[in-house]
């Protein structure tokens, strides 16, 4: 038996979708998206969204799951299961393969890279969407943080969307000594 746990906002929609699984496996898939629950209903796959927001919550209940499963399980049930994560998050991933050593359990770790975006791909045109809505937030200061939750964006995509924006000077700082953004006056 294998107990998969996928880190769907981190890897995406298409590759849950792609999780390969038999109906003995258990696939828990963690996220607070709707379109998420969507595809775990058709595919029987265990919805899981019940954690807080914020930072690394996700990645908390994750490990938290893991290790309650790994607890119950009975020494001779530990010999024939395996635990998989769907993950690019490295500190996810480091924290679920200590935990794997720990409890002496077979493990494996499915995604071992993060593909990088091709020019015009999907992923270019979402984070041309999400420089947009960080531009229409900045035309009054603001922290990043505040912002990113005013998007309800996860880190990684508003981190790259964001950056990309210092990069074009549309974004500049209010002052050195402050933590807060606005629009570039030289756009």
């Amino acid at each position: 038996m294998r107990f998969i746990f996928a880190d769907a906002e981190n890897i995406g929609l298409k590759e849950v979708e792609s999780i390969d699984a038999t109906i003995a496996d258990k696939v828990l898939v963690f996220s607070k998206v709707d379109s998420f629950k969507d595809v775990c209903e058709r595919k029987l796959f265990i919805f899981m969204s019940s954690y807080p927001n914020g930072s690394n919550q996700a990645d908390f209940y994750i490990i938290g799951n893991l290790v309650g499963i790994i607890a119950s399980l009975t020494n001779e049930q530990k010999q024939i299961c395996q635990f998989l994560l769907y993950s690019q998050d490295k500190p996810l991933v480091q924290a679920f393969i200590f935990q794997c050593q720990l409890h002496k359990v077979k493990y494996k770790i499915a995604l071992d890279r993060k593909p990088q975006p091709v020019i015009g791909s999907p992923q270019s045109k979402v984070s041309k969407i999400l420089e947009q809505r960080i531009l229409e937030q900045l035309k009054k200061e603001q922290t990043t943080e505040a912002v990113r939750k005013n998007l309800n964006s996860s880190k990684s995509d508003f981190t790259r969307a964001f950056n990309a924006l210092i990069q074009k000077n549309k974004v500049q700082r209010v002052s050195k000594s402050k933590k807060t953004w606005v629009l570039a006056t030289c756009t």
